[in-house]
């Protein structure tokens, strides 16, 4: 295709179509990244999306809880049958497929944690609204409230330097497969690629470069012509280095024939030539089980699923491990809602809230996040109450992995969630002057009735802010903001409202929590 052809015939660009023949492709706005999000660190964030609704209850197993068994007589996983790992947390047996490195070995080499609980208040049980709220950040159920661009796209669309005129050498986000996803939209265009096939999208992404100056934006034909003409110019740019380091990269395990981790397998082998782009995102459907969502014999559609994201996960993080590209590796997973408590007669589940999600890497504070659920204590709807909010992995993400404040998260989700604290910050962030490490804090008396005492040793001199939290991460206020010298501290405090919060100490940036509770 000639260049004038290309943007002559690509009007409806700014729609959102197809812009590469057969490689699904949505057009994006081109960035040139601060240092540092770019050269100067070479953090990567990997999001898998399971679409349809992940089942918790049959990932993570509360074989303890009799009221799983009562209320699911054909599809609970036994006692005996579901995989003990360290002695706290029980998988479905399809996570731990043999002779494959796996999500039961990472978490006990320490590279999982398991958070339960995750959702958001007032949940909506449409797929594609929930869809939105989690791609967004933004929690609205309101139909009246659109959403239309990503956290991570408003994040870099804040973050980087003469956005969106101005290439970078490589794309900032990649998603293989499909049209690009809400995640990676922003307020002043897309901020990543889809590709399928570096090869195909190679070849059509050749000499699209165009040889027409750019018009003036004042009018809407001409804001039109210049976006086009950017997705021309960045798809023939993008289109030899994706090409390149992929021809570059390898893989050092033998990956299963499953079109996930095939996935999976492709992003490994775009960072191990040299990629470097921030994020990659994968995708795996299937998961609205409601009609046959396993057999008796613990085989069926959801148990699949499972043992195709244990393997994908534990052979792409495998494979890194041994290319010596894991440390800048973090990754989760993402859905859109759990499902009912209550099996639906039909060997399934129906559409739920609150369920289980997985953070993996390195980097990653390994562990179990979060109580059993409640199967006793449901809401209105018979559902699993939240215990966290989902964009406090989201938060983690921004303050801790890629070096953000508590204002860029309060700019991005329009008000202030605290990180759960299950990401370590990289290897090479400067300790020494934020600390070097976490304070330990203690509450008493703990409960109190409204005045307690905070404690804990500080080992360097700092700027200390003390704040307010609910338990599913949301800000309450700030208790106290000051400077303390080396040595222990000691903070008297009254909080007047009954409830149970967690209580933020941060020093010099490094933040630590303690839960507390008020009872009159």
């Amino acid at each position: 295709m000639k260049r004038r052809t290309f943007l002559q015939t690509t009007g409806a660009a700014a729609l959102g179509v197809n812009l590469l023949g057969g490689v699904p492709t949505r057009a994006f706005s081109p960035v040139q990244l601060l240092p540092t999000v770019t050269d100067q660190n070479d953090r990567i964030l990997v999001v898998i999306q399971l679409f349809g609704g992940n089942d918790g209850l049959n990932t993570i197993i509360p074989v303890d809880n009799p009221t799983y068994y009562q209320i699911r007589p054909s599809i609970g996983v036994p006692k005996e049958e579901a995989v003990s790992v360290l002695g706290r947390v029980h998988m479905h047996p399809a996570m731990d497929p043999a002779n494959v490195y796996n999500m039961r070995r990472m978490l006990e080499d320490g590279r999982l944690a398991i958070v339960q609980g995750v959702g958001y208040e007032n949940p909506n049980l449409s797929h594609f609204r929930s869809t939105d709220i989690w791609l967004s950040g933004l929690n609205s159920s309101d139909p009246n409230v659109r959403l239309v661009d990503g956290w991570l796209g408003r994040h870099f669309s804040r973050t980087v330097s003469g956005f969106p005129e101005i290439l970078p050498d490589h794309p900032l986000a990649v998603q293989i497969g499909g049209t690009l996803s809400m995640l990676f939209q922003s307020p002043k265009g897309d901020v990543g690629i889809a590709l399928t096939d570096p090869q195909k999208f190679f070849e059509l992404g050749q000499g699209l470069s165009p040889d027409l100056d750019p018009m003036s934006d004042e009018t809407a034909y001409g804001r039109e012509f210049n976006f086009v003409r950017l997705v021309a110019e960045q798809s023939d740019r993008y289109s030899s280095v994706v090409k390149e380091a992929f021809d570059k990269g390898r893989n050092t395990v033998q990956y299963a024939n499953n079109g996930f981790v095939r996935q999976l397998q492709l992003v490994a082998r775009l960072i191990s030539g040299g990629l470097k782009s921030k994020v990659y995102m994968v995708y795996m459907g299937g998961f609205d089980t409601h009609v046959q969502q396993q057999s008796a014999d613990l085989t069926g559609l959801h148990p699949f699923l499972l043992e195709s994201l244990s393997t994908g996960v534990g052979q792409f993080m495998q494979d890194m491990l041994q290319q010596g590209q894991a440390e800048k590796i973090v990754g989760f997973t993402a859905s859109e809602f759990g499902r009912r408590p209550e099996e639906n007669g039909s060997r399934g589940t129906d559409h739920g809230a609150a369920s289980v999600q997985f953070v993996f890497g390195p980097r990653v504070s390994s562990g179990v996040y979060g109580n059993t659920p409640d199967l006793g204590n449901l809401d209105a709807n018979g559902d699993q109450r939240f215990q966290y909010d989902f964009r406090r992995v989201y938060a983690d993400v921004i303050e801790t992995w890629f070096g953000g404040d508590p204002a860029d998260t309060e700019e991005l989700f329009g008000e202030r969630i605290l990180p759960l604290g299950v990401l370590q910050a990289p290897v090479s962030v400067d300790d020494a002057y934020r600390g070097r490490d976490n304070v330990s804090i203690s509450a008493w008396p703990n409960p109190t009735t409204d005045k307690l005492t905070l404690g804990w040793l500080q080992t360097v001199p700092g700027s200390v802010d003390v704040e307010l939290w609910t338990t599913e991460g949301r800000f309450v206020k700030r208790l106290h903001r000051g400077w303390f010298d080396p040595g222990q501290v000691t903070l008297p405090l009254r909080i007047e409202a009954t409830g149970s919060y967690l209580c933020s100490v941060t020093v010099n940036g490094r933040r630590s929590t303690v839960p507390i509770a008020v009872i009159r």
